[in-house]
């Protein structure tokens, strides 16, 4: 894990140049403890941190080219770097390091934009031609990797994460309340936005030039999405079976590949249990697999874990979550996903990144991705029923076929079959949902109440729907599944996932996870594979997955259902009356001064989720609990009490380049 931060345009003096660089590194040097690099020239300037994975010796950045025109600046990994390095060595590049950096560097050289299409990676980068003065920034498919940008008085500032913006004094700190409303609805701000005013992300598969013509943004990849074809002639699930255990051993094999000691998530799941089946089988020695328990919990599933760990003959541990871990963690959570937070799963992501790290473990595999091209949450059953009864009506039977079929959801949603089909009878006078069956999920969360502007819902959901119909070719013309799929990458994927429960809880913790699931070969693949094939009689999901590695798993872990990941949540964050910082950020003051809050809702809600007789916190109040605690939080850390750390950054500044005097000098 790395990081970029810097800005174009500043019109500033070399001397306050550096000065603003070096609070934006400071502000994201969490990211990238091993190492620091600063290029500045009168036009841009930009700094980069490093988690060093792949040739740690040479991998320095920012990275040059010989002839000094071209630099870069880079957070993540190219998986297939060694099979670019052989393609651009046979149109003659020379290479001077083993780093998947100087690989990148070169195929943007050679290739230009449509180098992007040729990346199997997490990345985002910052890439610029100094004779053209043009800046191309540059984001993965998936968004497995973060990037922002604000234009603000005539320059442009990027970085890796929020707070390297706000460490730019001139850079505005400020909540958004259309972008509160929107991540309170979607679990994610609609992707290009974020929670603060003027503050946008680099959406997952785009980039952004900056030139002359100011920044213009553009689309180099297309989610694949079922579209309720059948199968390719001649496949037959048999052959399929077989192609995807081809396909997700190729990405593993990518994934495995660095300079440091690896090992694997284990949940007890079907997803995490495949990779790490796959791992073992291409790996040597002993295997170290990591997971989360929760003692006590229904919750817990360290049965399952103990299980396979036994079957792969992994090397074992795990993290114990509490409810002091909770309370006592999700200030800072908050602060680091720069978001709002529904669950508080981010908190066991982050300790179980620790745990991995103190292990001495850098490089981790887990099972990402897997929900959303293998249908296996349960929204994409209420979809593939939608789809049956806006074409014939909503029946009884229909009613009780999806009765069967849910599972993961009836965990934590009390809303029932019927309940569920009536929400959407009631709006199918205008065909099928826009967003899909996602738009009763988006309906339940209670933010929008909560906030002090109460409009503003029907543009968001406009925004979203605008989002999906650019990201995919078609997106009108798709059935309820097919839209469903879509926003079940664009937001629970790229927007939470990727970002909540996978880059920033990691942040700081010295580790790099990689998730061979969103591989693009192995999306693209189980797109294009017939749907009974992937959900089978409504009540198996991920049918082919469990098929294609019934050999390897135990029984119950193949045929598991889907068991999201829980962890104790809102009832251990409620007011004691003790003064702690819960009962602080709940003040009539703190809330009223928030200024995108209610605070006759909130109060409301606050009396609501103490009242409960057993102590627990029913959905959907515990989300509403839980964003507003995450946005008087970000008020608070981001806002009104913003700090760039005081770090000596001079320790491991390794690398430096002034671009001032035309030709490039080196440090």
């Amino acid at each position: 894990m790395c990081g970029v931060v810097g800005f174009v345009n500043s019109g500033k003096r070399k001397e306050d140049r550096i000065t603003n660089l070096r609070r934006g590194v400071r502000a994201i040097a969490h990211r990238g403890p091993d190492e620091v690099g600063i290029y500045d020239d009168a036009r841009l300037s930009f700094g980069t941190v490093r988690l060093s994975v792949i040739d740690p010796l040479l991998g320095k950045q920012p990275m040059v080219t010989a002839d000094d025109r071209y630099v870069l600046g880079f957070n993540g990994e190219i998986f297939n770097y060694l099979e670019l390095r052989h393609e651009l060595e046979a149109r003659g590049v020379s290479f001077a390091t083993r780093s998947d950096t100087e690989v990148l560097l070169h195929s943007l050289v050679v290739w230009g934009e449509r180098a992007l299409d040729r990346l199997n990676g997490q990345f985002a980068f910052a890439f610029y031609d100094r004779e053209r003065q043009e800046l191309l920034l540059g984001r993965d498919p998936f968004g497995e990797r973060p990037l922002f940008y604000t234009e603000q008085g005539g320059s442009l500032y990027f970085a890796s994460e929020i707070k390297g913006l706000f460490a730019f004094p001139e850079v505005r700190r400020e909540l958004s309340a259309d972008g509160v409303r929107a991540n309170g609805r979607y679990w994610t701000p609609v992707p290009g936005e974020t929670c603060f005013t003027g503050v946008r992300s680099l959406p997952p598969g785009h980039f952004a030039r900056v030139g002359p013509a100011g920044v213009v943004v553009s689309r180099y990849f297309e989610i694949p999405v079922d579209r309720g074809a059948g199968a390719r002639p001649g496949l037959t699930f048999e052959a399929a079976k077989e192609e995807l255990r081809d396909r997700l051993d190729e990405a593993v094999r990518f994934r495995l590949r660095g300079d440091y000691p690896l090992g694997a998530f284990l949940s007890g799941g079907l997803d995490s249990s495949v990779i790490a089946a796959i791992v073992r089988e291409r790996t040597t020695g002993t295997l170290p697999t990591f997971s989360i328990t929760v003692p006590g919990s229904w919750a817990d599933e360290s049965a399952y874990q103990r299980v396979i760990a036994e079957k792969l003959g992994t090397d074992h541990s795990s993290v114990v979550v509490t409810g002091r871990d909770i309370r006592d963690r999700f200030p800072n959570l908050v602060r680091k996903c720069e978001a709002l937070l529904h669950f508080c799963a981010p908190v066991a992501s982050e300790m179980l990144a620790e745990h991995v790290g103190k292990a001495g473990v850098r490089i981790v595999l887990g099972g990402e991705g897997a929900d959303e091209s293998f249908f296996g949450y349960d929204i994409l059953k209420e979809a593939t029923v939608l789809d049956s009864c806006l074409a014939d009506g909503f029946t009884a039977e229909r009613e009780a076929l999806l009765g069967k079929g849910l599972n993961d959801v009836l965990l934590t949603d009390p809303m029932t079959a019927g309940d569920i089909l009536r929400f959407f009878q009631e709006r199918a006078g205008d065909g099928g949902p826009v967003l899909g069956a996602h738009l009763r999920r988006f309906e339940a969360e209670l933010l929008p109440g909560l906030l002090a502007a109460r409009d503003g819902v029907a543009d968001d959901d406009r925004r979203l729907a605008e989002f999906a119909r650019a990201q995919v070719s078609g997106y009108d013309d798709l059935d309820v599944v097919g839209r469903s799929q879509v926003l079940d990458f664009v937001t629970l994927l790229c927007g939470y996932g990727m970002t909540c429960l996978a880059d920033r809880p990691g942040a700081g913790c010295r580790i790099e996870a990689r998730y061979p699931f969103v591989d693009r070969s192995v999306v693209e693949f189980a797109a294009g594979l017939p749907r009974e094939w992937k959900l089978r009689g409504l009540t198996r999901e991920k049918h082919v997955l469990r098929e294609a590695y019934a050999d390897v798993l135990p029984a119950e872990i193949r045929d598991r259902p889907k068991f999201g990941m829980r962890v104790p949540g809102a009832e251990h964050l409620l007011p004691t009356g003790t003064g702690d910082w819960v009962d602080e950020l709940l003040s009539p003051r703190r809330v009223r001064d928030c200024g995108v809050l209610d605070p006759h809702g909130v109060r409301r809600l606050v009396d609501r989720v103490k009242s409960t007789e057993d102590g627990s916190v029913p959905f959907p109040d515990n989300h509403a609990y839980l964003q507003v605690l995450s946005t008087l939080l970000l008020q608070d850390s981001l806002v009104d009490d913003f700090r760039v750390p005081d770090l000596d950054i001079d320790r491991i500044l390794l690398r430096e380049f002034d671009g001032t005097g035309g030709a490039l000098v080196r440090r």
